[in-house]
């Protein structure tokens, strides 16, 4: 048994930041340690029996009240790092300090701020999450310093591990892929609406934009992916071919709703889910991806909580917020959807490629404001095809696929969940031929290295 002694103050947050790091990260068991506060001692104190381990605590013991670290002034300044075992470690919180005296050795990176700071991304609410359901990805600290690809949470519980006395039983993880998909929008040209198109252009001319479709393209489209569910075949063949996990985020919008690219309601929309449910595959898992438009908004949440469970039949145990806009209010409506505990997977980035909250295996999230741990399992997504769509030349295309490999290869090291998201909404034909290749590239790579 690990006796962990800690000062006595922001209990809940460092119980969390302890456990998180032991249990669902290293995989120890509930029985393994005990933490204890005491109001005698300054640091974290790691008592292994033969030996000890003292974490310096460089954050919490600052900021006694509740909630009163959370502040932008709070947030960490720069960044240096931390050598040992062979180790060099970002220091979100602490020094570079490493000592061993007799059976006792001192550390001086605080690893459980460190690590709280990563799994609860407390920045994110100081830099407008709360108040616009997003901030800008780019202001984040692991942006700045550039170190959001690197697992870091994971590189502190293998420190850890390496401190660890023999004897401690930890969970043997098993390397996992899940191909996600955020349904934007499915719905085929009929032959009605080519005509109508065709008309329209000969009229007025072609569209302006690029990215508009042309009655051309809308023929293109019509022979290579007849119906609505075409797109879905593609990449649930894909799925089943390489034997990984696949996860279809469905929003359920109505008329006259923001952004409404299909209707939970329409024919086509519950032909598709149905085509799903009767490919009566396990590690397909259909769920809910809340539009824009719940946030502040709990009457429209409810609304399309009713919407996806008369959907899917059921209520669902997946689901990823659209945009990625969500706050501490929708984490807590998420925790009432399903009678398990929910799995989603917000944690991701927009345009770029990485580890967001420094984690690559799923995780309990905790309510910065309520101070307690939810029931929620966030499934960290790592690769978003946003970031490759949007990368035209070959050049940095190449530089992407090598920052895609090493990705994968760290979620790899770590036994970790490689979660890939590809959006089904592309409507021309030779884009969704180039990202689907894209897709299954990665995924090969993912599965056999």
């Amino acid at each position: 048994m690990i006796q962990i002694f800690c000062p006595n103050n922001n209990i809940p947050e460092r119980t969390y930041s302890i456990e998180a790091l032991f249990v669902d990260v290293l995989g120890c068991s509930y029985d393994t340690f005990s933490i204890q506060f005491s109001n005698a001692i300054n640091n974290y104190e790691l008592d292994f029996g033969s030996c000890k381990v003292i974490i310096e605590d460089h954050f919490f013991n600052r900021y006694k009240e509740p909630l009163s670290y959370l502040n932008t002034c709070n947030l960490p300044k720069g960044l240096s790092f931390f050598h040992a075992l062979g180790l060099e470690l970002p220091i979100i919180y602490g020094e570079d300090k490493f000592e061993r005296k007799d059976s006792c050795v001192v550390v001086g990176l605080d690893i459980f701020a460190s690590t709280f700071f990563m799994l609860t991304r407390w920045e994110e609410s100081l830099l407008g999450r709360e108040e616009k359901g997003d901030c800008d990805e780019s202001q984040l600290f692991c942006v700045k310093q550039g170190i959001h690809q690197r697992p870091i949470v994971n590189e502190y519980a293998d420190f850890i591990r390496q401190l660890l006395p023999s004897g401690i039983s930890l969970l043997t993880r098993n390397y996992d892929v899940i191909l996600a998909h955020d349904v934007d929008g499915f719905i085929a040209p009929s032959w009605t609406s080519i005509l109508k198109h065709l008309v329209s252009q000969t009229i007025h001319g072609a569209p302006k934009k690029k990215s508009s479709m042309t009655w051309w393209d809308d023929i293109e489209y019509k022979f290579t992916f007849p119906s609505a569910y075409s797109q879905f075949e593609m990449y649930t063949n894909l799925s089943e071919k390489y034997n990984i996990r696949e996860w279809f985020f469905i929003k359920v919008c109505g008329r006259g709703e923001k952004e409404a690219t299909y209707f939970y309601n329409n024919a086509q929309t519950k032909k598709n889910v149905r085509n799903l449910k009767e490919l009566n595959n396990k590690n397909c898992v259909l769920g809910f991806h809340p539009s824009q438009n719940v946030i502040r908004n709990e009457e429209q949440w409810s609304r399309e909580v009713d919407r996806i469970t008369g959907l899917l039949q059921e209520k669902p145990i997946i689901g990823r917020n659209h945009h990625l806009l969500f706050n501490h209010e929708i984490l807590r409506l998420w925790e009432n959807v399903s009678d398990s505990t929910m799995k989603i997977s917000n944690c991701v980035f927009h345009r770029r490629i990485g580890f967001r909250s420094g984690v690559c295996v799923p995780y309990r999230l905790f309510d910065l404001y309520q101070r307690r741990v939810m029931h929620l399992i966030e499934y960290p997504c790592q690769i978003m095809d946003t970031e490759i769509r949007f990368n035209k030349d070959y050049e940095i295309e190449e530089n992407l696929w090598l920052e895609v490999k090493d990705i994968i290869s760290q979620v790899k090291k770590y036994s970790g969940c490689l979660v890939l998201t590809w959006h089904i909404y592309v409507r021309k034909k030779q884009l969704i031929l180039d990202y689907f290749d894209r897709c299954e590239k990665t995924i090969q790579y993912a599965v056999s290295g």
